[in-house]
């Protein structure tokens, strides 16, 4: 990993039209990856996180969704200012997601081999034998035992743990520069989570491949990351390294996430709760947005919404309390 930008989100503001209200998704989100840098976006399900990941591929329908303002800077370029064409040169071979179901993800009327050369002919330029060639290479790099069947067969016809290897396979065929894993182990059980979670990280090294990880499950966070963010109500309320944000939580929210995570060898009879509901985003509070399930809530945090502060270097926190201190 070196220091180098890859990607910078400012100020990203996202909401959707619906028939009953607008939806405020992303609320001024700014975020900063590095060159071969594992980002964990974490947060609870509706926060915002895959509208995020959506953006930086320019995946928001619309309608309904809105990019109302922001840039998202990818090796120094708006890709928020690139045209169709443009966007599917980049999709799949600079920028590369893996999406949360891979059972949906593949087309069920194309065999894998069909699937991945596409992939490889787009963006490479190679022949039909050459990207195959290269398809057997990459299932093969992932762990799948007999490359050459598996390109013959369906996604029906694969379990849900080999067809996550085959959507890794795709999305670092052509050795992207960012990965965005949206939730990678959801659907799979904790054996073969390990393994993919494994596999991406020796794939990361050797192909210097940043990544962005979507994830709910802070176990994953700690095995998997460099730096996190900590996502609410469709904004970021503490982003740091991993050693900065898990050791040191700012935010109540942050504390309360990581209260709430058993741990091995706790003697705790029970865990820790975040009280309350998250807000409904067509009607969003004044002030902070987890006031009202906030353990310190003070009467500015129902009034005003807090900026954000750099505790230390590299640890940003958006609280109250953390600027009248």
């Amino acid at each position: 990993m070196n220091n180098n930008t890859l990607l910078k989100i400012t100020n990203l503001n996202i909401r959707f039209h619906t028939y009953k209200a607008i939806v405020s998704a992303i609320q001024g989100v700014n975020l900063n990856m590095r060159e071969g840098e594992t980002l964990g976006l974490v947060g609870e399900s509706g926060c915002g996180k895959t509208v995020t990941a959506s953006a930086i591929l320019q995946l928001i329908p619309t309608p309904p969704g809105e990019i109302v303002s922001g840039e998202i800077l990818f090796e120094g370029e708006d890709i928020l200012r690139k045209n169709d064409q443009e966007m599917r040169s980049i999709r799949g071979k600079t920028i590369s997601m893996i999406f949360q179901d891979p059972m949906t993800s593949l087309n069920p009327v194309f065999t894998i081999g069909e699937q991945i050369t596409s992939v490889i002919k787009t963006h490479q330029k190679l022949n039909k034998s050459k990207a195959l060639k290269k398809a057997t290479e990459m299932l093969f790099l992932v762990g799948l035992s007999n490359p050459k069947e598996t390109l013959k067969k369906y996604a029906h016809e694969l379990s849900g743990g080999m067809c996550q290897r085959v959507m890794i396979a795709m999305a670092l065929s052509c050795k992207p520069k960012l990965l965005i894993a949206d939730e990678p182990t959801t659907a799979l059980d904790v054996t073969v989570q390990a393994q993919i979670l494994q596999l991406m990280n020796d794939l990361k090294k050797e192909m210097g491949t940043a990544i962005l990880l979507i994830t709910h499950d802070l176990g994953v966070i700690a095995k998997m990351c460099d730096g996190v963010a900590v996502m609410y109500a469709g904004r970021i309320v503490e982003n740091g390294t991993l050693k900065q944000v898990f050791k040191n939580p700012l935010h109540p929210y942050t504390q309360g996430l990581l209260a709430s995570t058993p741990k091995i060898g706790d003697d705790k009879e029970e865990l820790i709760t975040i009280e309350g509901n998250v807000p409904d985003l067509t009607q969003l509070p004044p002030g902070c947005f987890f006031s009202s399930r906030c353990n310190q809530f003070k009467d500015i945090c129902g009034q005003e919404s807090p900026g954000y502060l750099e505790a230390e270097p590299g640890h940003i926190v958006s609280c109250h309390n953390l600027q009248l201190q």
